[in-house]
């Protein structure tokens, strides 16, 4: 079975049961811290994918780590681990929030920006995309400072580049001709 597969069987089923328990929001800021951490510091990383780390140590640094996590994600922390699927933690996380999106008829916004926005730009945003796009909207921001100003915006795979790199670049392709 592929990587995705695999990921999308484990979002999916903790989708259904945080659903079912009307625990969404919990369990995806749970989720998100944890793979925040995996995704930030780079020695939590290389101890919780490393093969030779003994099982028993990796669930019992997540459960210190993240004693108020609910019983659902620390229980599938513990069948990642035993199944040695640890690495695939990113992924699930990646493919639980593309489920809630589609089973909650939310539209994923990937915002990115020369520089982190503020909240007020972040509501005006999320308001106007949410007006034009017609539903409920999650903004994902990402900084890239080589942008150098303006926002990239990824809505479901469509492009819209309203950056001053992307600007400078096409007047440098429109002077070239």
């Amino acid at each position: 079975m592929r990587s995705r597969e695999i990921a999308e069987r484990y979002a999916a089923a903790l989708y259904a049961v945080a659903q079912e328990e009307g625990i969404t929001d919990a369990i995806e800021a749970e989720l998100s811290a944890i793979v925040d951490a995996v995704r930030t510091i780079p020695d939590f990383d290389r101890f919780f994918t490393h093969p030779l780390i003994p099982r028993e140590e990796k669930v019992s640094l997540l459960e210190e780590a993240f004693p108020e996590s609910s019983e659902y994600v620390r229980n599938m922390i513990r069948l990642l681990v035993r199944n040695g699927r640890e690495a695939y933690l990113d992924m699930i996380y990646d493919r639980f929030l593309a489920v809630r999106a589609e089973a909650e008829g939310i539209t994923r916004v990937r915002v990115i920006a020369a520089s982190p926005l503020t909240e007020e730009e972040k509501v005006r945003l999320k308001e106007r995309l949410a007006e034009a796009l017609r539903g409920p909207v999650r903004i994902e921001e990402v900084s890239d400072e080589s942008l150098i100003a303006g926002v990239r915006l990824d809505v479901e795979g469509k492009v819209i580049d309203g950056t001053l790199r992307a600007r400078l670049d096409a007047l440098r392709g429109s002077l070239a001709r």
